[in-house]
């Protein structure tokens, strides 16, 4: 029996971050979001708050199932059988948010940095460092984790310090004098709605060292996640102005290429390739990785192995399909129309469910979660 990988509350902590942080270094969807001005910055504070009530439900099933894993979660709460059937729409959003954010990816690379790439290399290029990460399973992800995230935080500060010169604060006035509490609060829902982060936890916290504490790392997490994407937010709307900025297909990356450094340093925007490439394949690792693993774990499967490349079969053929490659698919996909609702039933209903039955039955399956924990600990004797 292979020994269960370990990680740590930082190493969790980071590949949350860094998924976190792929969309608003990509696109910034909150400048689109409600109120679609300049208090966009007002509805990403205010997200936070929508972001920890949408997220309370399956961070008390964490808390409560520690040491037991996703698909054990499920079927011990619901059964064998309803609980395979509630993880299948989850798995299913595995499988989209990798296709949907391997596509996107690609729009970027051949956008910015190969103009003309046949879209079918690109993706090739980006499944094969995937399948082998996903492949090697938790560990190795949370060592990347440790590779990747630190340096793409770094060049959100850097990026931060060098604008300061450019900076027009008036970019933002007057505040809230063209929003309503209404507007704010829909743009608000919309963003916190695009955090499918809590996701990750939920599937290597089983993996978390036992004297760390979830909840911690969570919020650390969410605050640090916060932190950086004001600092990505507000120097864009200070540099192009919120309506320039919301024309932009990557209004983070249009602003980086304005900066220079110490007056003869050009085309610091390369360095925003750097820190936001691997990102963004690290972003499609953790999706494949948890579909793979739920999946396999639904088939009761040795290994997720053989799932990793189904999935990136499955999101390759669905990149190459006609419609798929359209850019009004790519707008479709990345707009408040379709991502924030798809995430809302995955990360609020089903753990809804899941709470509600587990607290009808709490008295008969504690004593299943306590017995899984001694097998478990037993094992890694």
């Amino acid at each position: 029996m292979n020994k269960k990988p370990v990680i740590t509350s930082l190493q969790l902590l980071l590949m949350a971050v860094g998924s976190a942080l792929v969309f608003p270094y990509t696109f910034l969807p909150i400048l689109n979001s409600p109120p679609a001005n300049q208090d966009v910055w007002v509805a990403m504070l205010m997200a936070f708050v929508y972001i920890l009530i949408l997220n309370m439900p399956l961070l008390y099933i964490m808390n409560k199932f520690r040491g037991v894993n996703v698909v054990q979660t499920a079927e011990l709460t619901l059964g064998g059988i309803f609980g395979k059937v509630v993880l299948i729409p989850v798995i299913a959003f595995f499988i989209y948010c990798f296709t949907a954010c391997m596509l996107i990816t690609a729009i970027f690379i051949e956008l910015y940095v190969f103009p003309g790439a046949p879209t079918w290399a690109l993706l090739l290029v980006m499944i094969l460092p995937v399948s082998y990460a996903a492949y090697k399973g938790a560990g190795t992800i949370a060592r990347l984790a440790n590779l990747i995230v630190p340096f793409a935080l770094f060049s959100v500060v850097v990026f931060f310090i060098f604008g300061i010169p450019y900076f027009d604060t008036h970019a933002i006035e007057p505040v809230l004098a063209d929003s309503t509490f209404i507007d704010l609060n829909i743009g608000a829902f919309f963003t916190a709605a695009r955090y499918s982060e809590i996701l990750i936890f939920w599937v290597f916290s089983y993996y978390l060292i036992e004297r760390s504490s979830i909840n911690k790392t969570y919020s650390a997490a969410l605050g640090v996640f916060g932190a950086t994407f004001l600092l990505i937010l507000l120097p864009t709307l200070f540099v192009l102005g919120t309506d320039y900025a919301r024309m932009a297909w990557n209004p983070y990356y249009t602003y980086t290429r304005q900066l220079e450094a110490f007056g003869f340093i050009e085309r610091l925007q390369a360095f925003n390739m750097i820190a936001w490439l691997p990102a963004a394949i690290l972003k499609l690792i953790l999706y494949t990785y948890m579909g793979s693993k739920v999946l396999s774990g639904v088939v009761k499967a040795k290994s997720h192995c053989p799932f990793v490349f189904i999935i990136a079969a499955v999101g390759f053929i669905a990149g190459l399909m006609p419609f798929m490659n359209k850019s009004s698919t790519i707008e479709k996909l990345r707009s408040d129309d379709v991502f924030p609702l798809i995430i809302i039933p995955i990360i609020v209903f089903i753990p809804l469910v899941l709470l509600v039955v587990y607290l009808i039955r709490k008295k008969k399956i504690d004593p299943q979660i306590e017995q899984i924990r001694a097998s478990l600990q037993d094992a890694e004797k």
